[in-house]
């Protein structure tokens, strides 16, 4: 079973619509589902404005970000607390811009008072992810977006991740541009990235001079409005997407949080009491970082998990061995993590023993 952070596991109702004959792409009732399918968006992201739907991983989502609000030479910082904080920064170079980092301890809270310090006039935009997905730490964007509304910088959000797992309210945070994707919090298939821009980023995207071309956002946001995607999507994550929607709807947003979040704390109340202690300052409800005791590598760890209980843990993209990760996105059941918590001690214990 996976425990990792994308692809996630899929319930069967969703993992059987991959399997469905598909319409044409530019039939009236592929169009009527595109325009259904972005007014659900909407309420994921807490938005009234239009989210895009592309045909990419979430990596394509960040450059679309990248491309459409700023111009070679302007300065962005990003917020490095991890691997894919860092990423914002590779790739704003790869992009041309200049990219200044500001550089959080891993597995810690952002110094917003020191951040808003470092952002000065010269700076177009702010990089930064809901979560740390690489150390489990949850940051605190409502604070830092709100207080980026006055400023002439914009505020750019990985959520792929986050987004379906924490809580996020666009247009209340006064977020300006947010990303989330499919196989992650959404629990489906990979290959749709959705990409919402503020009135102001909206305004800034017809400004930029940045070279654009398959993922230029003019040409989505001319062609949305009725329910035509510009190239070819990847329907069968479309249409999961919609039906997962539809279900968290039905329930309900904040009870679709509040299920994946009672999940991910009773799993930490059990692994400290096994004596696992939180590696993450401030947890994401997505997924939870556990210190390992002196010994025990992650790499092996999650080796012996997949061996001896076929339990795939993801291994560490920031290469650290003394911390272990869970997530808690997808088809995933209390009842499943308990006995994931009994596995990882019988596992440590054996561990431990060996390494005497």
């Amino acid at each position: 079973m996976l425990f990792t952070p994308g692809p996630t596991e899929m319930t069967d109702v969703i993992r059987q619509i991959g399997a469905q004959p598909l319409p044409y792409f530019r039939s009236p009732d592929y169009c009527s589902h595109v325009q259904d399918l972005t007014a659900k968006l909407r309420v994921l992201f807490g938005t009234r404005q239009t989210p895009l739907t592309v045909t990419a991983s979430g990596t394509g989502g960040m450059e679309m970000a990248l491309v459409n609000l700023f111009s070679p030479g302007e300065e962005v910082i990003y917020i490095n607390g991890g691997t894919f904080g860092a990423k914002w920064g590779q790739m704003a170079r790869d992009l041309g811009l200049t990219a200044v980092e500001f550089a959080v301890p891993h597995g810690h809270d952002i110094d917003v008072q020191a951040l808003l310090t470092q952002i000065g006039p010269q700076t177009r935009g702010l990089l930064l992810s809901g979560h740390e997905t690489s150390t489990g730490q949850r940051f605190d964007i409502k604070s830092i977006c709100q207080a980026l509304a006055g400023r002439d910088c914009l505020s750019v959000i990985d959520g792929v991740s986050a987004i379906g797992c924490d809580p996020f309210e666009m247009d209340a945070w006064q977020a300006d541009c947010a990303i989330a994707c499919s196989q992650k919090g959404l629990a489906c298939m990979p290959g749709l990235v959705f990409v919402t821009f503020s009135e102001r980023a909206l305004h800034r995207l017809r400004q930029t001079r940045h070279h654009r071309s398959y993922f230029d956002a003019r040409v989505y946001l001319d062609n949305i409005g009725r329910g035509m995607l510009p190239f070819t999507p990847a329907m069968h994550a479309g249409f999961q997407v919609a039906a997962m929607l539809e279900r968290i709807l039905a329930t309900g947003l904040s009870a679709h949080l509040g299920a994946i979040e009672q999940r991910a704390q009773g799993f930490r109340k059990t692994m400290k009491a096994a004596g696992f202690a939180a590696f993450a300052q401030s947890p994401s409800n997505a997924l939870s970082s556990l210190r390992l005791p002196a010994g025990v590598q992650a790499t092996a760890l999650a080796g012996r998990m997949r061996q001896n209980h076929d339990a795939i843990l993801p291994l560490n993209p920031t290469k650290a061995e003394d911390f272990i990760r869970v997530s808690h996105m997808g088809a995933q059941t209390s009842e499943q993590l308990a006995q994931l918590a009994q596995w990882l001690s019988i596992e440590v214990k054996a561990m431990q023993v060996c390494s005497s």
